[in-house]
């Protein structure tokens, strides 16, 4: 078994170094409404987009504001020649007090090269958050099918509407990682790496 672990180990580095390599390129971002989208600014690196959102909070620092939604929107490209698409994570930090909450929702679709949505959504997130929930909110699906252009639509409503005691809801940091698919190539690698170990092992 020890010998096993030793001989897998340098072939599982091959393979993390093959898929990487990949990155997602991001564009068309839209991110409404105001006032809970004032301020918010993007930034992608990898196979991750974080949204900063410095203005999504409602409740008793900003009353008569009780409620809100914050929309996000944008697509994601990865390269003809890297492995597509296959699941999502949405990592979500905020802080939630008194009668506040945040329910969440998000809907990833394929588009095409014109940036049309292929049928309906191949993945769904979900969540809903109180003031008992453990920060981050973490959210993970798995696309129904893998996909080399995907379209993001997020949405997150904020309520805090009881006046008796300290209540609020606040999104201040969203993101939002894929992991893509290896293609064949990459596994035909790994093999070809374990294969190698193997033969040196004898050696």
């Amino acid at each position: 078994m020890k010998f096993a672990l030793r001989l897998l180990a340098p072939a599982a580095a091959l393979f993390v170094g093959v898929t990487a390599a990949e990155a997602v390129t991001f564009d068309n971002v839209i991110i409404t409404a105001p006032p809970l989208s004032t301020g918010a600014t993007f930034a992608g690196l990898g196979n991750t987009i974080s949204f900063f959102t410095p203005s999504a909070l409602v409740g008793d620092p900003v009353a008569p504001l009780r409620s809100g939604l914050l929309s996000i929107q944008y697509d994601a490209h990865v390269g003809a020649n890297d492995g597509p698409l296959g699941s999502v994570t949405n990592d979500t930090v905020g802080v939630v007090l008194g009668s506040g909450t945040i329910t969440f929702s998000e809907d990833i679709f394929e588009i095409d090269g014109l940036g049309n949505e292929i049928g309906g959504p191949i993945a769904h997130i979900q969540g809903s958050y109180d003031a008992t929930s453990a920060t981050p909110w973490d959210e993970t699906a798995a696309f129904s099918r893998s996909a080399l252009n995907i379209r993001a639509k997020k949405v997150y409503l904020l309520t805090a509407e009881d006046t008796r005691a300290l209540d609020l809801a606040a999104v201040g940091i969203i993101n939002q990682h894929f992991e893509s698919v290896p293609e064949p190539a990459s596994f035909a690698v790994l093999v070809i790496g374990i294969v190698a170990i193997i033969k040196r092992r004898k050696k």
